[in-house]
């Protein structure tokens, strides 16, 4: 039995999305399971009294504003990351700068082919 190209295509594209479907529902457990232990954790203070319902979920609300706002600084520091990344490379993107490179010494390689011998200097930022 002989696949047509798009056939392949559209059976790997359902078998992504069966596979993120199954990852998303196992994610969906493991955050459930690191909620409940973290309210088990809640349920006695550091003292050993015993909290209400109210406190635990404060404080499991406010643990996860601070992971919200850890999340939100990461995404800054990477973004910032990113711009000063691409303002280092002012030509654009460094694959270019290899192709040109090879493209170079190629046409070095064909000079001395042909029984050249100029040289050609140049310099890739």
């Amino acid at each position: 039995m002989t696949f047509t190209r798009k056939e392949k295509f559209d059976k790997f594209q359902r078998d992504v999305v069966a596979q993120l479907a199954e990852t998303n529902r196992l994610l969906e457990k493991v955050c459930a399971l690191l909620v409940s232990d973290q309210l088990l954790q809640e349920c006695v203070s550091p003292s050993g009294d015993a909290r209400t319902a109210t406190e635990c979920a404060e404080i499991v609300n406010e643990s996860f504003c601070a992971g919200m706002c850890l999340s939100e600084e990461l995404n800054s520091h990477a973004q910032s990351f990113s711009y000063q990344k691409s303002e280092f490379f002012i030509d654009g993107d460094e694959e270019e700068d290899e192709d040109e490179v090879l493209d170079d010494e190629e046409e070095e390689d064909d000079d001395e082919d042909e029984g050249g011998s100029t040289s050609n200097f140049s310099m890739a930022f």
